[in-house]
C-alpha cells in the first residue's frame, strides 16, 4: 500500500458491535453518509461482528480532500483506514451502490479481506444514473443542486414508509462537498464504460455476493447478473434495504460472512 495516512483516515469511523471481533467495514454511496447504515448497528450483526462505517472525504462531517476525489483515491483511503483502525483479524467489506465499487478496488490493497457483500453496487453504465449526471454539469454546485432536486422529487412521490431513506439521503447530500460529488461522479461515469466496474467485480478472487432488487436494479444490470452468473440474493424493496429492512439485510450479511470468517480462522490455526 502506498501513500501517507490522510487527515480523514485518522477520524474515527462510526463504530459498534463486538470489540476485537471480525470487522465489517460498511462503505456508503455517493453523497450519502455513515448514517445510511444506522439500523445495522442495532441489529443482530453487532453480536457477532465489530461494525465500522466511515464517512468518505467530503461526505457527512468529513473534510474534502481533493487528492482522494476519485475511485482509486477513495480505495486507497479506505484500505489505509482499515489497516489503521483494525490492524489485525479478518475483514469483511459491505459496499452500497458506488461504495461497493470503492470496496472492490480496496480489496487488492488489503491482505485480510474474507469477502465482499455488494448492496446494488455499480456494475454497468446503467447503474450510474445519479453519479453519471456529473458529466452534464460544468459546476460542482449545479450538480449537487440537481441531485437534491431529483431526490426531493422522488421522496415527495413515495409513501411515508418508503420516503424516509430518500429524505435521509437528501439530508446527507446537503452536507456533502459539491466538488467531491462532482469529481467522483465524473470518475465513476468514466469507469462504468463498457461495464468496466462489473468486470472489476467479476475479477475479484475474494468471495462476493450481490444483493439486489428488481425494483431498483436497472434491466441492463439484471441481465449482467444473469449472463455472468454472479452469486446473488434478491430482495423485495428499494435501493436502501439496510434502512427499510435492516433485520433481513443483517441476516443476509451474517449468513454470507460467518462461514468465511470461520474458514479464515481455521486456516490461521493450521
Amino acid at each position: 500500500m502506498s501513500g501517507n495516512l490522510g487527515p480523514s483516515v485518522s477520524v474515527a469511523p462510526r463504530r459498534a458491535g463486538t470489540p476485537r471481533g471480525p470487522a465489517l467495514w460498511l462503505v456508503h454511496a455517493l453523497g450519502a453518509s455513515s448514517l445510511s447504515f444506522g439500523p445495522l448497528f442495532t441489529s443482530g450483526l453487532s453480536a457477532a461482528f465489530e461494525l465500522l462505517a466511515p464517512n468518505w472525504p467530503g461526505a457527512g462531517v468529513a473534510p474534502m480532500e481533493p487528492q482522494l476525489a476519485d475511485l482509486d483515491g477513495l480505495a486507497e483511503w479506505l484500505a489505509q483506514g482499515i489497516d489503521h483502525h483494525t490492524p489485525v483479524g479478518p475483514i469483511g467489506l459491505v459496499g452500497h451502490s458506488l461504495g461497493a465499487a470503492v470496496a472492490v478496488r480496496a480489496v487488492s490493497r488489503l491482505k485480510r479481506v474474507v469477502g465482499l457483500f455488494s448492496i446494488e453496487g455499480n456494475l454497468t453504465a446503467a447503474d450510474a444514473y445519479f453519479s453519471g449526471l456529473a458529466t452534464t454539469f460544468d459546476a460542482p454546485e449545479q450538480f449537487r443542486d440537481h441531485l437534491l432536486e431529483c431526490v426531493r422529487a422522488l421522496a415527495e412521490n413515495e409513501t411515508s414508509e418508503r420516503s424516509e431513506a430518500l429524505w435521509l439521503y437528501h439530508a446527507s447530500l446537503r452536507l456533502a462537498a459539491p466538488e467531491a460529488l462532482w469529481r467522483i461522479g465524473r470518475n465513476a461515469h468514466a469507469s462504468s464504460r463498457v461495464d468496466g466496474l462489473g468486470e472489476e467485480y467479476r475479477a475479484l478472487s475474494t468471495p462476493s455476493l450481490y444483493y439486489w432488487s428488481r425494483e431498483s436494479t436497472p434491466p441492463a444490470t439484471q441481465e449482467y447478473i444473469r449472463r455472468n452468473r454472479l452469486r446473488n440474493v434478491e430482495f423485495a424493496g428499494s435501493h436502501w434495504p439496510m434502512l427499510e429492512q435492516p433485520q433481513e439485510t443483517a441476516g443476509q450479511i451474517a449468513a454470507f460472512f460467518q462461514p468465511l470468517v470461520l474458514a479464515h480462522e481455521g486456516a490461521v490455526d493450521r
